[in-house]
C-alpha cells in the first residue's frame, strides 16, 4: 500500500509556539521554510519538520521527557556539531559512541527526544549505509538550491543536516511488524538485534524504507547504563547506545506524528481499511488537500497526506516536490559506494571483532 511512499512531514506537537520555534532557530539552527500564528515548517533536509500547538489537536504531551520517539540528524561530525550548539546555549547529553557510530542525545523545550548521529565506518557498509550515501550525495544539490533562492545553509549546526532516522518505540515489535511491513506494505531495509538487548528478538529493531528519511519500530522497554553495556573486543568503546529506561503510556505517544505523500488519497485510505478492517482511520479536505489520519496498533501516529495544487505552490509545496525528487539508491551497492568514500565520515573508530546487527 506505501510501499512506494516518502514520509513528508515529521509534526511535532508543543506547548509554546513562540518558545519552540526560538529553540528551533536560535539553538539548534534550523530554517524556517513558512510559518503562521499556529504553525512553523522548518527545512530538515530531509523532511519537512513542522511544529504545532498540541492544545490545538487535543494532543496530551508526556512528561518531563517523551520517550515514545527519537528524531536523529544526520551529521558528519558529532562532536564538532556539538560544539556549536553548545555555545548557542543548547544542553546536550555525554556522547556514546558504540557499534553504528557516535550518539549525542538532546530535548526540546517539550521534553520531546532529539540526537545527532555520526556514522560509523562499520555502519557505512550495512544495508542502510547506501542511503546514508544517496543523502549525503543529495545535500549538495539542496545547499546550492539554498543559496540560489537567497536563503544560503549556515553552516556548523544543523541547519542544512538532514533528519535521517525516526525511532517509534513499541511494546510489541513482532505487532509493530505486522502493521508495517504486513498491512502497509513498507519494506524493511535492515533488522537487527534490539540495541537495548532486552528481548533476544533479532527483530527488536527494524529501519523500513520510508525515503529519504527511515521510520524504525524499536523495541521499548529495557535500558541500557554505562555499568551494563557490552564492551566491544579490542576497543574502549561500548558496543550498546547508554539510554535512560524508558517508559512508554499508550495513551501519551502522539507527541510525533509522520506523514506519507499519497497520489490518491481515497484509494490509499480504502486499501488500509481492506488490508486491516476495523483500523480507525478519518480523512479531512481543506485547500491545502486531503489528510487522513491513522491511529496505528502500537500506539503512534501516521498521516496519509494528498497536497493540492495549490499546496504544491507554496514554500512547503516545492519542498515535498524537492523530497519527492530525490534520488534513492537501488540495490547496486558497489555504485552506491562510490557515491561518499567511507573514510570521508570523521568517525576514526574502527569496530573490528564486532559482530553486524
Amino acid at each position: 500500500m506505501l510501499a512506494e511512499s516518502r514520509i513528508v512531514y515529521l509534526f511535532l506537537y508543543v506547548t509554546d509556539i513562540a518558545a519552540s520555534r526560538a529553540f528551533y532557530t536560535e539553538k539548534v539552527g534550523l530554517h524556517v521554510i513558512e510559518e503562521d500564528a499556529d504553525s512553523v515548517k522548518f527545512d530538515a533536509g530531509s523532511v519537512i519538520l513542522a511544529l504545532n500547538r498540541a492544545k490545538d489537536y487535543g494532543i496530551e504531551l508526556p512528561r518531563p521527557r517523551n520517550q515514545s520517539t527519537d528524531i536523529v540528524f544526520l551529521v558528519k561530525d558529532a562532536e564538532a556539531t556539538r560544539a556549536v550548539l553548545e555555545r548557542r546555549g543548547l544542553a546536550m547529553l555525554p556522547t556514546s559512541a558504540y557499534q553504528p557510530g557516535k550518539i549525542i542525545d538532546f530535548y526540546d523545550p517539550d521534553g520531546h527526544w532529539m540526537s545527532l548521529y555520526e556514522p560509523s565506518k562499520e555502519a557505512i557498509g550495512w544495508p542502510t549505509g547506501d542511503r546514508i550515501r544517496a543523502v549525503l550525495k543529495s545535500r549538495e544539490k539542496r545547499h546550492a538550491a539554498r543559496a540560489a533562492a537567497g536563503h544560503p545553509v549556515i553552516a556548523g549546526g544543523l541547519d542544512g543536516s538532514e533528519i535521517f532516522y525516526t525511532f517509534f518505540f513499541v511494546a510489541d515489535p513482532d505487532e509493530a511488524r505486522g502493521f508495517y511491513n504486513g498491512t502497509l506494505g513498507i519494506r524493511a531495509l535492515e533488522g537487527g538485534p534490539c540495541s537495548q538487548t532486552c528481548t533476544g528478538d533479532e527483530e527488536g529493531v527494524i529501519k523500513y524504507d520510508t525515503g529519504s528519511l527511515l521510520l524504525t519500530t524499536h523495541h521499548a522497554f529495557g535500558s541500557m547504563t554505562p555499568d551494563n553495556i557490552i564492551i566491544a573486543p579490542a576497543s574502549d568503546d561500548p558496543d550498546e547506545h547508554a539510554c535512560p529506561p524508558r517508559t512508554i503510556d499508550m495513551k501519551l505517544m502522539h507527541g510525533v506524528g509522520a506523514a506519507f505523500y499519497v497520489e490518491d488519497l481515497d484509494a490509499s485510505v480504502k486499501a488500509l481499511k481492506r488490508q486491516r478492517p476495523g483500523t480507525k482511520v478519518s480523512v479531512q479536505r481543506s485547500g491545502i488537500g486531503g489528510v487522513a489520519t491513522i491511529h496505528e496498533p502500537t500506539g503512534h501516529l501516521l498521516f496519509l497526506y494528498e497536497p493540492s495544487e495549490a499546496a504544491l505552490a507554496t514554500p512547503s509545496g516545492r519542498k515535498i516536490k524537492e523530497i519527492l525528487s530525490t534520488p534513492l539508491p537501488d540495490r547496486d551497492l558497489a555504485a552506491l559506494r562510490e557515491m561518499v568514500p567511507a573514510d570521508e565520515f570523521n568517525q576514526d573508530t574502527r569496530w573490528e571483532g564486532v559482530p553486524a546487527c
